[in-house]
Protein backbone atom coordinates (compact mmCIF):
# COMPACT_ATOMS: atom_id res chain seq x y z
CA UNK A 1 0.00 0.00 0.00
CA UNK A 2 1.46 3.37 -0.91
CA UNK A 3 1.74 6.38 1.41
CA UNK A 4 -1.11 8.37 -0.19
CA UNK A 5 -3.62 5.54 0.07
CA UNK A 6 -2.48 4.86 3.67
CA UNK A 7 -3.33 8.47 4.57
CA UNK A 8 -6.69 8.20 2.82
CA UNK A 9 -7.46 4.98 4.65
CA UNK A 10 -6.69 6.58 8.01
CA UNK A 11 -8.84 9.56 7.09
CA UNK A 12 -11.75 7.25 6.20
CA UNK A 13 -11.33 5.24 9.42
CA UNK A 14 -11.29 8.43 11.49
CA UNK A 15 -14.42 9.76 9.80
CA UNK A 16 -16.33 6.48 10.20
CA UNK A 17 -15.40 6.06 13.86
CA UNK A 18 -16.28 9.66 14.73
CA UNK A 19 -19.70 9.19 13.12
CA UNK A 20 -20.31 5.90 14.96
CA UNK A 21 -19.19 7.36 18.27
CA UNK A 22 -21.25 10.51 17.86
CA UNK A 23 -24.35 8.41 17.06
CA UNK A 24 -24.25 6.91 20.58
CA UNK A 25 -26.77 8.18 23.12
CA UNK A 26 -25.50 9.72 26.37
CA UNK A 27 -26.78 6.63 28.23
CA UNK A 28 -24.79 4.35 25.92
CA UNK A 29 -21.64 6.45 26.45
CA UNK A 30 -22.06 6.47 30.23
CA UNK A 31 -22.97 2.78 30.58
CA UNK A 32 -20.18 1.62 28.27
CA UNK A 33 -17.67 3.91 30.01
CA UNK A 34 -18.62 2.44 33.40
CA UNK A 35 -18.15 -1.12 32.11
CA UNK A 36 -14.78 -0.17 30.56
CA UNK A 37 -13.71 1.46 33.84
CA UNK A 38 -14.55 -1.73 35.76
CA UNK A 39 -12.44 -3.80 33.34
CA UNK A 40 -9.50 -1.39 33.63
CA UNK A 41 -9.57 -1.45 37.43
CA UNK A 42 -9.91 -5.25 37.48
CA UNK A 43 -6.52 -5.40 35.74
CA UNK A 44 -3.97 -6.21 38.44
CA UNK A 45 -1.08 -4.78 36.39
CA UNK A 46 -2.82 -1.41 36.19
CA UNK A 47 -3.91 -1.40 39.84
CA UNK A 48 -0.29 -1.98 40.92
CA UNK A 49 0.91 1.16 39.11
CA UNK A 50 1.76 4.25 41.17
CA UNK A 51 1.95 6.93 38.44
CA UNK A 52 -0.75 6.78 35.77
CA UNK A 53 -1.62 9.11 32.92
CA UNK A 54 -5.12 9.49 31.47
CA UNK A 55 -6.33 11.53 28.55
CA UNK A 56 -9.06 14.04 29.45
CA UNK A 57 -12.12 12.87 27.53
CA UNK A 58 -14.35 15.10 25.43
CA UNK A 59 -17.41 14.64 23.25
CA UNK A 60 -18.44 11.01 22.81
CA UNK A 61 -15.07 9.53 23.84
CA UNK A 62 -14.92 6.90 26.56
CA UNK A 63 -15.30 8.98 29.72
CA UNK A 64 -12.18 9.19 31.87
CA UNK A 65 -13.22 11.64 34.63
CA UNK A 66 -14.59 8.87 36.86
CA UNK A 67 -11.53 6.71 36.15
CA UNK A 68 -9.27 9.57 37.22
CA UNK A 69 -11.26 10.09 40.42
CA UNK A 70 -11.11 6.36 41.17
CA UNK A 71 -7.33 6.28 40.61
CA UNK A 72 -6.90 9.23 42.99
CA UNK A 73 -9.07 7.46 45.58
CA UNK A 74 -6.83 4.39 45.13
CA UNK A 75 -3.81 6.58 46.01
CA UNK A 76 -2.33 6.55 42.52
CA UNK A 77 -0.62 9.72 41.30
CA UNK A 78 -2.51 10.88 38.22
CA UNK A 79 -1.34 12.91 35.23
CA UNK A 80 -3.00 14.35 32.14
CA UNK A 81 -1.50 15.68 28.92
CA UNK A 82 -0.97 19.25 27.86
CA UNK A 83 -0.21 19.65 24.16
CA UNK A 84 2.81 21.66 23.11
CA UNK A 85 1.58 22.10 19.57
CA UNK A 86 4.59 23.99 18.16
CA UNK A 87 6.91 21.18 19.26
CA UNK A 88 4.45 18.33 18.49
CA UNK A 89 4.85 16.83 21.95
CA UNK A 90 3.00 16.45 25.24
CA UNK A 91 3.75 17.71 28.71
CA UNK A 92 2.86 15.34 31.54
CA UNK A 93 0.97 17.38 34.16
CA UNK A 94 -0.06 16.12 37.58
CA UNK A 95 -3.69 16.49 38.59
CA UNK A 96 -4.86 16.11 42.17
CA UNK A 97 -8.63 16.38 41.74
CA UNK A 98 -11.24 16.58 39.01
CA UNK A 99 -12.47 19.70 40.84
CA UNK A 100 -9.32 21.61 39.97
CA UNK A 101 -9.33 24.13 37.15
CA UNK A 102 -8.88 22.98 33.58
CA UNK A 103 -8.40 25.16 30.52
CA UNK A 104 -9.42 24.51 26.93
CA UNK A 105 -6.21 23.93 25.03
CA UNK A 106 -5.40 22.99 21.48
CA UNK A 107 -8.28 21.36 19.61
CA UNK A 108 -10.63 22.48 22.45
CA UNK A 109 -9.44 19.62 24.66
CA UNK A 110 -9.34 20.16 28.43
CA UNK A 111 -5.86 20.53 29.88
CA UNK A 112 -4.58 21.09 33.42
CA UNK A 113 -4.33 24.81 34.24
CA UNK A 114 -1.69 24.34 36.92
CA UNK A 115 1.45 23.09 35.28
CA UNK A 116 3.11 20.77 37.75
CA UNK A 117 4.95 18.84 35.03
CA UNK A 118 7.01 15.67 35.37
CA UNK A 119 9.17 13.63 33.02
CA UNK A 120 7.43 10.90 31.01
CA UNK A 121 10.03 8.58 32.59
CA UNK A 122 8.02 8.78 35.84
CA UNK A 123 4.91 7.20 34.28
CA UNK A 124 4.02 3.54 34.95
CA UNK A 125 0.91 3.39 32.73
CA UNK A 126 -0.71 5.51 30.02
CA UNK A 127 -4.36 5.25 29.06
CA UNK A 128 -4.33 6.54 25.50
CA UNK A 129 -7.19 7.79 23.37
CA UNK A 130 -7.84 6.61 19.83
CA UNK A 131 -10.47 6.36 17.16
CA UNK A 132 -9.73 2.81 16.00
CA UNK A 133 -7.63 -0.14 17.15
CA UNK A 134 -6.86 -3.65 16.03
CA UNK A 135 -6.16 -6.85 17.95
CA UNK A 136 -2.39 -6.48 17.61
CA UNK A 137 -2.46 -3.09 19.37
CA UNK A 138 -2.26 -0.80 16.36
CA UNK A 139 -4.15 2.45 16.86
CA UNK A 140 -5.45 5.25 14.71
CA UNK A 141 -5.47 8.43 16.74
CA UNK A 142 -6.51 11.92 15.79
CA UNK A 143 -3.52 12.48 13.53
CA UNK A 144 -1.24 14.67 15.63
CA UNK A 145 1.21 11.95 16.67
CA UNK A 146 1.31 13.21 20.27
CA UNK A 147 0.74 9.86 21.95
CA UNK A 148 3.16 8.15 19.54
CA UNK A 149 5.76 10.69 20.72
CA UNK A 150 4.83 10.03 24.37
CA UNK A 151 5.06 6.24 24.03
CA UNK A 152 8.66 6.61 22.80
CA UNK A 153 9.54 8.62 25.94
CA UNK A 154 8.16 6.14 28.47
CA UNK A 155 10.41 3.90 30.56
CA UNK A 156 10.86 0.29 29.51
CA UNK A 157 8.00 -1.78 30.93
CA UNK A 158 5.49 1.08 31.24
CA UNK A 159 1.98 -0.10 30.39
CA UNK A 160 0.54 1.22 27.12
CA UNK A 161 -3.21 0.89 27.51
CA UNK A 162 -6.28 2.05 25.62
CA UNK A 163 -9.97 2.29 26.42
CA UNK A 164 -12.44 2.02 23.54
CA UNK A 165 -15.94 0.97 22.61
CA UNK A 166 -16.12 -2.53 21.16
CA UNK A 167 -16.97 -1.29 17.67
CA UNK A 168 -13.70 0.67 17.58
CA UNK A 169 -11.67 -2.57 17.51
CA UNK A 170 -11.29 -4.40 14.20
CA UNK A 171 -9.05 -7.02 12.62
CA UNK A 172 -6.72 -4.46 11.06
CA UNK A 173 -6.19 -0.69 10.92
CA UNK A 174 -3.85 1.27 8.64
CA UNK A 175 -0.46 2.21 10.11
CA UNK A 176 2.51 4.40 9.34
CA UNK A 177 6.08 3.40 10.27
CA UNK A 178 6.17 5.86 13.22
CA UNK A 179 2.91 4.66 14.80
CA UNK A 180 3.27 3.08 18.24
CA UNK A 181 1.13 0.23 19.57
CA UNK A 182 -0.77 -0.33 22.79
CA UNK A 183 -0.42 -3.55 24.81
CA UNK A 184 -4.00 -3.88 26.12
CA UNK A 185 -7.37 -2.52 25.06
CA UNK A 186 -10.30 -2.38 27.47
CA UNK A 187 -13.79 -2.35 25.93
CA UNK A 188 -17.20 -2.69 27.55
CA UNK A 189 -17.20 -6.43 26.73
CA UNK A 190 -13.58 -7.53 26.64
CA UNK A 191 -9.98 -7.05 27.74
CA UNK A 192 -7.80 -7.52 24.68
CA UNK A 193 -4.17 -8.48 25.21
CA UNK A 194 -2.24 -7.34 22.15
Amino acid sequence: MNFASMKMDKFAVRQEMKLRRDAMSLDEVLNSSRAIEDRLFACKEFSACRDVMFYLSFGSEVRTDEMITRSLENHQRVYAPRLVKKERRLEVCEITSMDQEFALGSYDIREPSRLNTVSPLKIDAVIAPGLAFDYSGRRVGFGGGYFDWLFKQLPEGALRLAVAYGFQVSDSVPQDPWDERVKKIFTENDTINC
